[in-house]
């Protein structure tokens, strides 16, 4: 969950867990956790829905949104339970939907 580019590889004397059970085990790792604080994602009812929600985002919510894609992406791959990992699927399409909703810089 940390940024592959970032220069801040130390490693926390104590590892943080948030409530949802996202883990910081780096200052990177607890700058990402505070983004997903600060980013409340919506659970989407449609492809619309998140579309509409991404063309809003900047830049530094556009990034936090596609840590937070990948995550439920890599959480659906590893869900056992066939109800949950669609659950979590369709919100990672979705999620992803609204990520390339982003108005990308000409």
């Amino acid at each position: 969950m940390t940024n592959p580019t970032s220069k801040s590889k130390d490693p926390l004397d104590t590892w943080l867990v948030d409530i949802a059970g996202n883990i910081a085990v780096s200052p990177d790792g607890l700058g990402l956790l505070a983004r997903i604080k600060n980013l409340p994602v919506p659970v989407f009812a449609s492809t619309e829905q998140a579309i509409e929600w991404g063309s809003h985002l900047n830049a530094q919510q556009h990034a936090t949104l596609l840590d937070i894609q990948r995550t439920s992406s890599n959480a659906a791959r590893g869900e056992r339970d066939p109800q949950r990992m669609l659950n979590l699927a369709t919100q990672s399409q979705l999620m992803r939907e609204a990520a390339e909703a982003f108005p990308q810089p000409s």
